[in-house]
């Protein structure tokens, strides 16, 4: 350690020292006796000292015009004034210069300390400044507004940002860049966070730009002591606040747009919903207004078609059989239209009761049998002969399994082969209907349980379909509490499986 002694006695001198080592220090020492002298050591090269020990009064210079000396020249060095004797007048001016402590020559036991405390108090000072250098380098250049004021509100210092976003300055209040509207909510949540009820203020609240335009801002508060150092409400060194204001304009307007975009969009949505039960209800009642006639046109064809009750020739038989076929696909098409409508409008009841499954799928696959043959076409059935009965609508799983045959059909080439499969698997009946089929493409694969969906192979193909029979079958077996689902390659078949629950 680098000590600087103004004395002008070498023995006065040897006993600093000595105490010095005594106390622990390795002191490194020079001593002066004019201010010359003492000028000279303070703009030594290898360094300043870091302490200076200087006597009171000498007969060339003293204490008292060495603190001059470092207060004018701006030199951070602690002293301490050592003296023979010192009146209380004497102690109080020399640390009123500068001096950081005083001693008597005959009480230099308390030097070691003295020099210590000094050191540390030199320290504090120096992490203090650097932390307010880097303050005001953070409040100066800070991308948000900052601003200080006292515990009125008083504004003391505003940075760049928060003068060129509000206009506000020094002197000012801090409410005047608060809208008139939201002054009051500050000022309540500043009268608190100066009582100690919170440690922090947080609030989005409208601003004035310095141009008179509003502006949202993100405002918080803190309370700070005398040094810059944060400091907890009810600590009574907090008597500045520090506020933060960050322009979030932008977003609010961007959240804005969206929040009108989101009504738009419901109130569309809304519209689309309401226009979709109108469409509903017509296709329901248009439905049902076609199937009595239909059915009534459909009972008179299947009398002429009758060879024991009709006279026609060959001609108007097969001219009876043309009509009767569109007639039965206009009415499978408007019981499917009738069925979906059920089932969205959610009125679709189910008669549940015991149904054997071998039983169902073999009537579909009679139903389906003609169309099979006319296509050129195998079917086998493979159905565990100890299948359980389930609890369901003997009709509507039948009318499943008969769409996803009717799909089999349409979708495979002459020479192909349908194989139906029935098990028991984990508490339920399982049902799969494999096709050596044309396949599906794996993009159209999530589309095929949506109404009216219809592969780009049945539109190229000109296959009849109304799109329903899936989305249908899928309604169905999820009314029994069971499950369908699809598997597809395309060009080599499709798979469709459902299962529905056992007792």
């Amino acid at each position: 350690m680098r000590i600087l002694l103004l004395e002008d006695n070498p023995d006065d001198a040897e006993m600093l020292v000595f105490e010095l080592r005594r106390a622990g220090f390795a002191p490194v020492w020079q001593r002066v006796e004019s201010g010359a002298d003492f000028q000279a050591a303070l703009e030594d090269p290898a360094g300043p000292p870091e302490v200076i020990l200087a006597d009171y009064a000498l007969p060339q210079f003293n204490a008292l015009e060495a603190l001059h000396m470092l207060r004018t020249g701006g030199y951070d060095i602690p002293a301490i004034v050592v003296s023979g004797a010192m009146s209380e007048e004497s102690c109080v001016d020399a640390l009123r210069h500068g001096a950081v402590d005083y001693l008597l020559k005959d009480r230099l036991s308390r030097l070691g300390s003295a020099v210590q405390h000094a050191l540390s108090q030199q320290r504090l000072a120096a992490d203090q400044r650097r932390a307010e250098e880097t303050f005001r380098a953070a409040f100066d250049h800070a991308p948000v507004g900052m601003a200080v004021t006292d515990l009125d509100g008083h504004v003391l210092e505003v940075n760049q940002e928060l003068a060129r976003m509000t206009g506000l300055q020094p002197a000012q209040l801090l409410l005047d860049m608060v809208l008139e509207e939201d002054r009051p909510i500050v000022a309540d949540k500043m009268k608190r966070l100066v009582a100690g009820e919170a440690e922090k203020v947080s609030k989005e609240l409208r601003l004035c730009r310095s141009d008179g335009a509003p502006l949202w801002g993100q405002y918080s508060a803190s309370l700070i002591g005398a040094g810059g150092g944060g400091q907890h409400g009810g600590d009574q060194r907090a008597h500045h606040v520090v506020h933060q204001i960050a322009d979030v304009t932008d977003r609010r307007r961007a959240e804005e747009a969206l929040q009108r975009q989101a009504a738009k969009l419901a109130r569309t949505n809304s519209d689309l919903q309401e226009l979709d039960r109108l469409k509903s209800e017509f296709v329901a009642t248009v439905s049902h207004e076609l199937r009595t006639p239909l059915t009534s046109i459909r009972g008179y064809t299947e009398i002429l078609a009758d060879a024991h009750a009709s006279s026609l020739g060959a001609t108007e038989r097969k001219i009876v059989g043309i009509i009767d076929r569109n007639g039965r696909r206009l009415l499978d098409l408007i019981e499917d239209l009738l069925t979906f409508s059920r089932i969205e409008s959610g009125t679709l009841t189910l008669t549940v009761g015991p149904v054997k499954v071998k039983h169902i799928i073999d009537a579909a696959c009679e139903a389906i049998r003609p169309s099979v043959e006319t296509a050129g076409l195998t079917i086998t059935t493979d159905i565990d002969e100890h299948i359980p009965v389930v609890q369901g609508d003997g009709d509507q799983l039948e009318r499943v399994v008969l769409n996803l045959l009717t799909n089999a059909v349409k979708f495979s080439d002459p020479g192909g082969a349908i194989t139906v499969t029935g098990r028991e698997r984990d508490g339920e009946v399982v049902v799969w209907i494999r096709d050596t089929g044309v396949g599906i493409p794996e993009h159209e694969q999530g589309m095929l349980f949506t109404r009216f969906f219809r592969t780009a192979d049945a539109q190229k193909r000109a296959i009849k379909g109304s799109g329903l029979g899936l989305a249908i079958s899928k309604a169905i077996v999820e009314a029994h509490g069971g499950w369908i689902a699809l598997e597809s390659i395309e060009g080599s078949g499709t798979t469709v499986g459902f299962g529905v629950p056992t007792p």
